[in-house]
């Protein structure tokens, strides 16, 4: 009787160790049905437009904003204290500095941030408004 026991309960480990292993093993990460980040995720933001600047025009960057400069030339005008982040270097770029082309900029705060473009310049940008004049 106690060896019947001894197996039977040796049995229901074994069937519990396959069936926790079957679970695990069912799921793929990465797949459409378990996904690392969802697709609204990665649209909301990396979902760039390209935005032509004519020469002289500003822009005010929205807190989070990124861009990529592709052409021209674009000023980053701010207060001092006032920085934004080059990732691609990964370093600060201070008020009154060109922005350099073809590196990933974020805009860490809006307040007092302005980008001026000294000549038509093309860019890719997120979270931006339209160019005005000055």
């Amino acid at each position: 009787m106690i060896r019947l026991l001894e197996i039977s309960l040796k049995s229901c480990f074994f069937i519990a160790i396959l069936l926790i292993a079957s679970v695990a093993m069912g799921q793929n990460p990465g797949t459409a049905g378990d996904p690392l980040v969802s697709k609204s995720y990665v649209e909301h933001f990396l979902k760039f437009r390209s935005m032509v600047l004519p020469a002289d025009s500003e822009i005010s960057p929205e807190s989070g904003a990124m861009l990529v400069v592709r052409s021209g030339q674009l000023r980053l005008e701010a207060a001092s204290g006032k920085a934004v982040i080059d990732l691609s270097a990964g370093r600060e770029i201070s008020g009154n500095a060109d922005i350099p082309s073809n590196h990933l900029i974020l805009i860490p705060e809006s307040s007092g941030i302005v980008l001026k473009a000294r000549k038509l310049t093309l860019i890719m940008a997120s979270f931006m408004n339209e160019a005005r004049k000055p």
